[in-house]
């Protein structure tokens, strides 16, 4: 069985991660005054976002990815399909990628996609890709009990753990 992670451009995706095909990045928008650059590998120089942001006397500002990139990224032909996001107490990225599982989900019905609330950023949303690529490596993605093990793996304060 195939799968994909879509994980937001807050994460770190590893050469290798982007090489195997199974993982995709949904970028944030970052802005600074009127400089707007979408977070990724074509837009994004980090070294020109850098020189803007200690130039602006005012603070830069960011974005989550919309519903739709997220829609976008879903549409695929993987069996299993997983997003991972900035933890919703920094951003909006989860509630966006759950909507947008929602509108991908109106075309496909049958679909298997799962959110997960990183409650972390950056590596802490790799680590958490990484464990999903392992998991479906070893087949022990293909059933609730399979899911529920990730999803223990993922246990936030307050919440679940369980995928939306």
């Amino acid at each position: 069985m195939s799968f994909r992670v879509v994980i937001d451009s807050c994460g770190e995706l590893t050469d290798e991660m982007k090489k195997s095909g199974n993982f995709v990045s949904a970028p944030l928008t970052l802005q600074v005054d009127e400089y707007i650059v979408q977070d990724d590998e074509e837009h994004f120089n980090q070294a020109e976002f850098l020189k803007k942001v200690a130039e602006c006397p005012n603070c830069p500002k960011s974005s989550c990815p919309s519903p739709e990139i997220y829609r976008d990224a879903y549409d695929c032909d993987a069996d299993h399909v997983y997003a991972v996001t900035l933890s919703e107490k920094l951003s909006g990225s989860y509630n966006s990628a759950v909507l947008g599982k929602n509108l991908y989900l109106e075309d496909h019905p049958d679909a298997k996609v799962y959110v997960f609330n990183s409650c972390s950023a950056s590596v802490g949303e790799t680590l958490i890709g990484l464990k999903i690529q392992e998991l479906e490596e070893k087949g022990l993605c293909r059933t609730d009990r399979g899911l529920y093990s990730l999803a223990g793996y993922l246990v936030c304060p307050g919440k679940s753990g369980h995928p939306s």
